[in-house]
C-alpha cells in the first residue's frame, strides 16, 4: 500500500491509469449517506405528497448529478484537480481564493457526516461521543492520507456494502411499513414542489468542486462521454435511491424524524441500518478530507500533501465536537448558503472547457477580468432570488418572497454567469481573429 505523494501538481501522462468504470462506483457509494438520507425527510416536513416529492427530488438530482458530470469530465484532459480550473477563467489569485473556500465548503461537510455518523455508532456502542469521533475520524484520514488509488478501492468496495444494506433497509420498509400514505395525494407543482428541486439540487451540486479530484488520473484519451455518464449514473442512482427509501420510511411512519422513523421501521435490524450510516459516512468523508486538504494547496497553503491532509483532519475533530450541541440548525444553515458561490463559478468553467475547449491551464494570468465580472454579475443579480438562513438570523429578499420563499437564486447566477462569460470571451476571441 504505498501512500500518494503527488499533491496538486499536474499527473503525467506515463502515470496515468484506471477506466471511468472507477467513477461509477466511486460516485455511487459517496451518496449513500445520512445526508441523502435526511434530504429524503425535508417533504413530509413541507407537506408534499409522496408522488409529487418523488418527482421533485428525482429532478433536483438530475439536474445537479449534471453539474457534477461535466466537472468530472475535466480531469482527463486537464490532469489537475477541479479547483486548478478556476485560473483559466479567472486568473491565479483568484484561484487561490476559491482554493480556500473549496476548503471551507469540504471542511464543513467533513464536520457535518462526522457529527450525523458519530451519533448512528453511539447508538450501536454506547461509550464516550469524543472517543468515537477520534476513532471515525482516524479511519478516515488513513483512507485519505494512502491516497487516490486506495480512495477508488475503499469506494468499490462500500459500493457493495452500502448498495447491500440500504436495500435491505427497503425490503423491510415495503414489507412492515404502512403503507397506506405513500400512494396517496395527486402530484402537486406547486412551491414546495419547486422547494424540494432546489434542496436536491444544492446537496449534489456540490459536489461539483471535488469531481476532477477523482478523474485526473484517467488517460487523457479516454472518452469524454464515458466518464460523464458514470459519474451521472453513480450519482442518480444512489442518491435517488436513498432518499426513495428515506420518503417511503417517513411517510409510512408518519415522522419526519430519520433516526427515529429508521428505528421504527428496522426493529431487529436497526442495527444494520446504523451501519449503513455510519459507512456512508465514511464514504462520504474520504472525498471531503482527500478534497479539501487538494482545495488548500490550491489556496496556497505551503505544505506536503501527507502532512496537511494529517492538519485538517485534527482541526475537523476539534470543530466536530464544538458543532456538536448545535449541529441541527448549523447543518440547515449551512445547506442553504452552500451554493451561492459554487453555481456561477461551476457554470463558468463549464463554459470555458465545453464550449471553448480550453483544456490547457494558464497559470500567467494574474487576474482575468472577464470571469471575475462575470461571476460577480452572476452572484450579484441572482441576490433577490435569495431566501437566507444562519442561525437565528433570517431574511427572504424579495423575488423569493414573491415566490413563497423558494431560493432559487443557485440557477439564476449559473444562468447568467455563463451568459456573460460566454459573451465577454466571444467578443475577445472575435476581435483577436478580425
Amino acid at each position: 500500500m504505498t501512500i500518494e505523494q503527488i499533491g496538486i501538481e499536474r499527473v503525467d501522462i506515463n502515470s496515468r491509469r484506471g477506466s471511468p468504470r472507477s467513477l461509477f462506483t466511486l460516485w455511487f457509494a459517496a451518496n449513500l449517506t445520512i445526508a441523502d438520507f435526511a434530504l429524503g425527510f425535508i417533504p413530509i416536513a413541507i407537506g408534499l405528497g409522496f408522488e409529487s416529492a418523488f418527482i421533485s427530488i428525482l429532478i433536483g438530482n438530475i439536474l445537479g448529478s449534471i453539474i457534477v458530470a461535466l466537472s468530472a469530465t475535466m480531469g482527463p484532459k486537464t490532469g489537475y484537480p477541479q479547483m486548478m480550473g478556476t485560473t483559466n477563467s479567472m486568473g491565479r489569485r483568484v484561484m487561490k481564493f476559491f482554493g480556500v473556500l473549496n476548503l471551507s465548503n469540504t471542511l464543513g461537510w467533513f464536520i457535518i457526516n462526522n457529527i450525523l455518523s458519530v451519533i448512528a455508532l453511539y447508538l450501536i456502542i454506547r461509550v464516550s461521543y469524543v472517543f468515537l469521533l477520534l476513532l471515525f475520524v482516524l479511519v478516515v484520514y488513513i483512507i485519505a492520507l494512502v491516497g487516490h488509488d486506495f480512495i477508488h478501492k475503499i469506494e468499490r468496495i462500500l459500493s457493495y456494502v452500502l448498495g447491500i444494506l440500504f436495500l435491505l433497509i427497503f425490503i423491510r420498509t415495503v414489507l412492515d411499513g404502512d403503507m397506506k400514505y405513500v400512494n396517496s395525494g395527486h402530484i402537486s407543482m406547486g412551491i414546495s414542489f419547486f422547494g424540494m428541486i432546489a434542496f436536491s439540487y444544492s446537496y449534489l451540486m456540490s459536489w461539483g468542486p471535488y469531481a476532477s479530484d477523482y478523474s485526473r488520473y484517467l488517460p487523457e484519451s479516454v472518452s469524454v462521454k464515458n466518464v460523464f455518464l458514470n459519474v451521472l449514473l453513480g450519482s442518480v442512482i444512489s442518491t435517488t435511491f436513498v432518499e426513495l427509501v428515506a420518503l417511503i420510511i417517513s411517510y409510512a411512519t408518519q415522522n419526519s424524524s430519520p433516526l427515529s422513523s429508521l428505528a421504527l421501521i428496522s426493529g431487529k435490524f436497526y442495527i444494520l441500518s446504523l451501519m449503513a450510516i455510519v459507512l456512508g459516512g465514511i464514504s462520504a468523508n474520504v472525498l471531503n478530507l482527500y478534497s479539501s486538504t487538494l482545495s488548500g494547496l490550491v489556496g496556497g497553503i505551503r505544505i506536503k500533501r501527507t502532512k496537511f491532509v494529517g492538519i485538517i483532519a485534527i482541526v475537523g475533530l476539534i470543530l466536530s465536537i464544538l458543532f456538536y450541541s448545535g449541529f441541527y440548525q448549523f447543518f440547515e444553515s449551512f445547506l442553504f448558503i452552500l451554493d451561492y458561490w459554487i453555481s456561477p463559478w461551476v457554470a463558468i468553467l463549464i463554459i470555458d472547457f465545453l464550449i471553448f475547449r480550453e483544456f490547457k491551464l494558464n497559470f500567467k494570468n494574474e487576474i482575468n477580468l472577464e470571469g471575475l465580472i462575470s461571476y460577480l454579475g452572476g452572484l450579484f443579480v441572482s441576490i433577490p432570488f435569495m431566501n437566507i438562513s444562519i442561525g437565528s438570523f433570517s431574511y427572504t429578499f424579495p423575488v423569493s418572497r414573491y415566490l413563497g420563499g423558494i431560493d432559487i437564486s443557485y440557477f439564476i447566477s449559473f444562468i447568467i454567469a455563463g451568459i456573460l462569460y460566454y459573451n465577454f470571451k466571444k467578443r475577445r476571441l472575435n476581435k483577436h481573429y478580425v
